[in-house]
């Protein structure tokens, strides 16, 4: 039982790195039909995976923004002191999956806290992430009024893609499980 927790965590932490590597501002891959997943990877992986995980993926989205400043054309604006910030602002995630863990029994309930605590943390991590470049990029002179009509314009798009996310996260789980189930069904039955 432990060998497969252990090859189910392996299999998840790979499947994971690749959904980030393929959607993370498609600087990497240049794919963009699906919505940035690096948030909820971070989520997923506080949930589900070991405390190492947070580090793991926190040098995954290091790895992929230097590709990106380096070779894939995104400007330099993006690099300053607020992005130091993008680790409590993951972190944030991290926790709301962490937080999250105990309500993941595969009923409909725990799928709504889920999401609930999918929102607490991208609405979190949104003000970290932005309101830190906001304040420490340079690029601005900060008041609150520009600030908020920013988030108001910029925000959609992050809780968008992170009910996008988290909705395929809960159909998967729903799916894993009754797999499982199916599987321990007929493992009885041949007894």
């Amino acid at each position: 039982m432990l060998m497969n927790r252990s090859r189910q965590s392996i299999w998840l932490a790979v499947t994971l790195t690749l959904v980030m590597s393929l959607t993370r501002g498609s600087h990497f891959s240049g794919f963009d039909a699906l919505p940035e997943a690096s948030w909820m990877t971070f989520m997923v992986a506080g949930a589900l995976l070991p405390a190492l995980s947070f580090a793991w993926f926190m040098s995954i989205a290091v790895v992929i923004d230097a590709y990106a400043f380096s070779f894939g054309g995104v400007p330099g604006t993006c690099l300053s002191f607020a992005y130091s910030m993008l680790i409590p602002a993951y972190f944030s995630m991290w926790i709301a999956g962490r937080l999250s863990k105990p309500y993941l029994t595969g009923e409909l309930s725990g799928f709504a806290v889920f999401f609930g605590f999918a929102v607490l943390g991208t609405a979190l991590c949104e003000l970290i992430s932005s309101g830190s470049f906001y304040l420490w990029s340079g690029n601005f002179e900060p008041t609150l009024s520009e600030f908020m009509s920013r988030e108001l314009k910029y925000a959609p798009a992050a809780f968008s893609s992170s009910a996008y996310w988290t909705v395929a996260f809960i159909a998967g789980s729903a799916i894993y499980r009754n797999f499982q189930r199916s599987r321990e069904s007929k493992a009885l039955i041949q007894r």
